[in-house]
């Protein structure tokens, strides 16, 4: 499976070119926008983050407010009446445990430790605990998306009846490390602009010929 994921890795980057990432140095506020990216578009999610750094100036001052101020300025991204709630337990925890509103611990836990400290929080889902260890900490965790989850699962990386979070896990296990992070914006791009939920465009697709739902659709 390794040998599969490395040929897909090999044609995304063909599509899509190298990328190149910077360590999100703001771990907490990395936490809050996964948070608001749950169940809505990047769009209407980064529109309310944007909205929360207006009204708070910091995330002390965040977590202090109540509730009802933060739904108001994250109503834009949808389901504000659990994500305000949400987004206050999580930094109330955070303090309650470490005496401080701060995340950079984690880089001096192993991969495991960390994962299990977000996990541990109401509120932070397998894919938001992910991406704050990725993206903050680069930590080899592979988080999984509807994109991710759609086309792995077409491609054939993951068994048809695995759980998102199941496949999270061994996606993590099967990616080389030091390639989860581009990997994981690639599938992301490839699914939203050619293997989309509907009317998926696998004729052009340059990951056809590894494609077990292409196989089963087209016939090769």
């Amino acid at each position: 499976m390794r040998r599969d994921i490395t040929a897909v890795i090999r044609l995304l980057r063909r599509r899509f070119g190298r990328l190149r990432f910077k360590r999100e140095k703001d771990a907490v506020g990395l936490l809050v926008k996964t948070i608001l990216s749950q169940n809505t578009s990047d769009v209407t999610s980064f529109r309310a983050f944007d909205n929360l750094k207006k009204r708070f100036k910091s995330w002390e001052s965040l977590r202090r407010a109540d509730v009802s101020s933060i739904k108001r300025e994250i109503k834009i991204a949808g389901l504000s009446n659990i994500k305000a709630p949400r987004i206050k337990f999580a930094l109330d925890e955070i303090v309650k445990r470490r005496g401080s509103l701060e995340l950079d611990f984690l880089k001096r836990l192993d991969t495991q430790a960390g994962y299990g400290f977000l996990r541990s929080i109401k509120g932070v889902g397998p894919k938001t605990a992910a991406i704050v260890l990725l993206f903050g900490f680069d930590k080899p965790v592979m988080p999984v998306d509807t994109h991710i989850f759609r086309v792995t699962k077409r491609l054939g990386l993951i068994g048809v009846k695995m759980t998102p979070e199941k496949a999270q896990e061994y996606l993590t296990r099967a990616t080389p490390k030091g390639e989860i992070k581009e990997f994981h914006v690639h599938l992301i791009m490839h699914g939203r602009q050619v293997c989309s939920a509907r009317d998926p465009k696998c004729p052009v697709c340059n990951l056809r010929s590894l494609c077990k739902y292409y196989g089963e659709k087209y016939g090769r």
